[in-house]
């Protein structure tokens, strides 16, 4: 069942909620997916302007019954987002990494300054409460080399990070297009794919840099999903306390570590 309204994380300062709610409006039946972790950083001194943005050729967006997985690096996601808001989607921001104190695997002062950058253009539009949506992921949310002492904040992504196959449908979405550019899909989202698949949602990729669109075919066995899931989990990242991606990789003369 999808959400209607969706309770504002608690504790975040009032700048912060505000523009959580410009990304995840009460009203939309898609923002109970929606990750507020970025939302609670104050934004970095030097703020940052989004690439400019366009695609080659037609995407094959369709008419209401699409879905969007924007999987693409940095804020090359976020200006991606804003063109498809103008066409009638609800972006969805998915990213759910942490900062830490030392040096971070991924930047994220990037992200934090690129959603408040994007917020005024996207405020701005007029976007129905049921249009379809544009879940955003970074591309190199698995990227990177921790070494001792980094805070590792790589990331992935599991099916109840989205809604069902079956939700999808009842939305009237009956396929997903997952916008991004060369290079495979990382396995954590293919096993989402695969769920889809399973459930009656087709799936097709477009590679933005070239327009060239192609059919995706995943093998959808229980095994193959259930083989995907644990490559995904088991692949070193590292969760924190409050169950989110981030934590210190430790010093040899400290031990510890790894996903759990």
């Amino acid at each position: 069942m999808l959400p209607t309204d969706m309770p504002m994380p608690q504790g975040l300062p009032e700048d912060a909620r505000e523009l959580f709610e410009i990304w995840a409006p009460v009203t939309s039946r898609w923002s109970g997916w929606a990750k507020p972790v970025l939302f609670t950083y104050a934004p970095p001194a030097t703020s940052i302007a989004l690439p400019a943005w366009s695609w080659v050729g037609a995407p094959p967006l369709g008419s209401g019954r699409t879905a969007i997985v924007v999987d693409l690096p940095g804020n090359e996601g976020l200006a991606c987002a804003l063109a498809l808001a103008a066409r009638g989607f609800r972006p969805v921001p998915l990213y759910n990494n942490t900062q830490g104190e030392g040096a971070e695997v991924i930047a994220l002062d990037p992200f934090v300054s690129g959603l408040r950058a994007a917020a005024p253009a996207l405020a701005a539009m007029n976007i129905p409460d049921d249009a379809p949506p544009a879940f955003l992921l970074d591309s190199n949310r698995g990227s990177g080399g921790p070494t001792p002492g980094m805070f590792d904040n790589r990331w992935a992504v599991f099916a109840q990070d989205f809604p069902s196959g079956r939700a999808l449908l009842s939305s009237g979405i009956e396929r997903v297009v997952v916008m991004r550019r060369e290079g495979a899909i990382r396995v954590d989202l293919v096993s989402v794919l695969r769920l889809w698949r399973r459930e009656g949602i087709a799936s097709e990729r477009f590679d933005v840099a070239t327009g060239t669109q192609s059919e995706l075919t995943q093998d959808i066995s229980l095994l193959a999903v259930f083989s995907g899931h644990m490559s995904a989990i088991m692949h070193g990242f590292r969760q924190n306390a409050t169950g989110g991606f981030g934590a210190r990789v430790p010093l040899p003369s400290e031990g510890g570590g790894g996903f759990g």
